[in-house]
């Protein structure tokens, strides 16, 4: 999947760099709100935009792999003390294995010792 990424992203870099050469002698008049440009060029428009968007894209991934890594963390953490807990003799397994949930609309049995009916 890596390498898919990679030469996709490739691909992409170098059709933005064939566009952006390609035009970079053509001229526009740029106009945002109240802010005008009278003569562009397309070509480094097209370079902005690009960068623009890989920042745009770098700091949105930033974000969700910090928020990735702080769940990793406590979830390690939570693993951290059900192991101890589990040590310490606080979980009983015989206790745990007398213990079950019958599935919804199935009879108060307990079926784990039957076999199964393929």
């Amino acid at each position: 999947m890596l390498y898919v990424a990679i030469t996709l992203f490739l691909l992409v870099t170098t059709g933005v760099a064939v566009l952006a050469f390609a035009n970079f002698l053509n001229e526009v008049p740029l106009s945002l709100i109240i802010w005008q440009v009278p003569g562009f060029s397309v070509g480094v428009l097209c370079l902005v935009a690009f960068v623009l968007g890989a920042l745009l894209l770098y700091f949105v991934s930033f974000a969700a792999a910090r928020r990735e890594t702080q769940e990793l963390q406590k979830l390690r953490r939570r693993v951290a003390e059900l192991e101890q807990e589990k040590n310490s003799g606080g979980l009983n397994s015989s206790s745990a294995a007398a213990q079950f949930m019958p599935m919804p609309g199935m009879p108060n049995v307990d079926i784990s010792d039957m076999t199964t009916l393929h």
